[in-house]
């Protein structure tokens, strides 16, 4: 047995019973903002969790905001946070139906599985050093395996269901099992014979989560792919069609398979354009009753460019430099009381050395995480060691200070390019002067209208990505022809 369980402080008790009820015979329910998926009221927003945590309250207080304003859709993942986000999403729905504030069915619960990462790396080497281990790993790179085995799936299931506290979660995902198919022909294998590993290995978790549903512990299953909408002739493509086949097989015209995930962009529209058997994605969606919830709208990625943050507001493209340079500048008084140090990495240093290079809100996050925020960690407890408290505190609050303005630098210069994309989209679909007023939400409210029954994804770990979108709320979607959706149009 393993000695310890690496999320036992996630857990909650105990589990909430329940799951996203069907509305009573008569209500229609729908209106701006929602649509009726098999008589589920859902919200065409879904509170995407990618990035909250439990460490930071602004990620809690951007969710209770959300389900106040009238998101019903929560989208987490086993290994968001390393399975903080599942556990901070049953957090603040305990609350809420302490409180009364929010009724278990009201709420559809997202949650998806595969990824060994972290707490759950941990977890299987533990098991591999105890002759317990799980089957049909794919060991993709160090500190990434990945694996949806019955056996896997059945442990990450209850463990999400434990960090959710909820006796039922409404979809349960693979997530991403492509990563075999991206193992596969790294190392040579046939495709032929790679992907009828595939959909075997798919069949397998097909009939646990089959079997999942009939306990009662998932509603409705399905997949989150990237390569849902990649062209049929690449080797790592997933047929919708073939998953659907596969469900039909095991569990007739009756079965769980309900959910697909897959993203969707202006840059990225192999979900209007690529088939699947003949059809694109959302023609199947529409014509077997299945729910698309689209990923990543707003991250796009182009290519020669990288990744590109669709985000833009007209009237907050200018930001006064004096206040950088006044903050910064702070920062240098406070520290040349210090001893002489070569080798300090001060704000002011790393800006300098790095900020002209730094071409998105993304990669500023990222290396913020991996070597801005250590670097300066080490400042403060120089500044503590020979100024003391006070000193320190004031140096931290300098530097929250100078962080926002930095950050709010970076989304400018990124989104330097972008207003005439705003600018057209407006003028061809809003000639009533009624359109959002920022890029991104005019994105979500256009994928939204395209979609037509289905969820777009967005990452709301703060409260202004939550107001950002609550028009949608008040004012129904345009109408955007497909043929004209994307950087040039569906190519035929």
């Amino acid at each position: 047995m393993i000695s310890k369980d690496p999320f036992q402080t996630l857990y909650r008790e105990p589990l909430y019973e329940g799951r996203k009820e069907k509305l009573p015979p008569g209500k229609k329910g729908e209106g701006p903002g929602y649509f009726l998926f098999r008589e589920l009221k859902l919200s065409r927003i879904a509170f995407g969790g990618y990035r909250i945590g439990l460490e930071d309250p602004e990620h809690k207080e951007a969710l209770q905001f959300a389900l106040r304003s009238g998101v019903n859709v929560i989208d987490v993942s086993a290994n968001y946070g390393d399975g903080e986000a599942e556990s901070l999403v049953g957090k603040v729905l305990d609350e809420n139906f302490k409180k009364r504030q929010l009724n278990r069915k009201e709420i559809f619960i997202v949650t998806k599985a595969g990824y060994i990462q972290g707490r759950n790396m941990k977890l299987v080497e533990s098991k591999e050093k105890e002759k317990e281990q799980f089957p049909e790993i794919t060991y993709y790179q160090p500190g990434c395996y990945h694996c949806i085995s019955p056996e896997f799936l059945e442990d990450q299931l209850e463990r999400s269901r434990k960090r959710l506290g909820l006796s039922t979660i409404d979809a349960f995902l693979l997530h991403n099992p492509e990563y075999f198919l991206s193992h596969s022909e790294k190392n040579g294998i046939p495709k032929e014979e790679a992907q009828a590993e595939y959909y075997r290995r798919i069949k397998e978790a097909f009939q646990f989560l089959e079997k999942a549903r009939k306990e009662g512990k998932i509603q409705f299953y399905g997949i989150s792919s990237n390569t849902f909408p990649v062209p049929e002739v690449e080797y790592t493509h997933t047929s919708l069609s073939k998953c659907l086949q596969i469900a039909e097989k095991i569990a007739g015209k009756e079965n769980g398979f309900a959910v697909v995930q897959f993203p969707g962009n202006w840059y990225e529209d192999g979900f209007l354009r690529n088939q699947s058997q003949g059809k694109i994605l959302l023609e199947i969606c529409s014509n077997f009753d299945l729910l698309p919830l689209i990923n990543r709208p707003l991250n796009s990625f182009q290519a020669g460019k990288g990744m590109v943050r669709l985000s833009y507001t007209p009237q907050n493209q200018t930001l006064d430099q004096s206040k950088i340079l006044q903050i910064l500048e702070l920062e240098s008084s406070l520290l040349e009381a210090l001893s002489q140090n070569p080798n300090r990495n001060s704000l002011s240093k790393l800006w300098q050395t790095y900020g002209e290079k730094v071409r998105s809100e993304e990669q500023f996050q990222i290396l913020l995480q991996k070597s801005w925020i250590p670097a300066l960690r080490a400042v403060i407890d120089e500044v503590f060691s020979e100024k003391g408290k006070e000193s320190a505190e004031e140096y931290l609050r300098v530097l929250n200070t100078a962080l926002p303005l930095l950050e709010e630098q970076i989304q400018i210069r990124s989104s330097e390019n972008l207003s005439g994309l705003y600018e057209n989209l407006v003028s061809r679909f809003h000639p009533n002067g009624e359109a959002p007023e920022s890029l991104s939400s005019l994105m979500v409210f256009h994928l939204a209208s395209l979609l037509e029954k289905g969820v777009v994804l967005l990452g709301m770990r703060k409260r202004k990505y939550v107001r950002d979108i609550l028009p949608i709320f008040k004012n129904e979607p345009p109408r955007i022809p497909r043929s004209e959706w994307g950087e040039n149009g569906i190519r035929s």
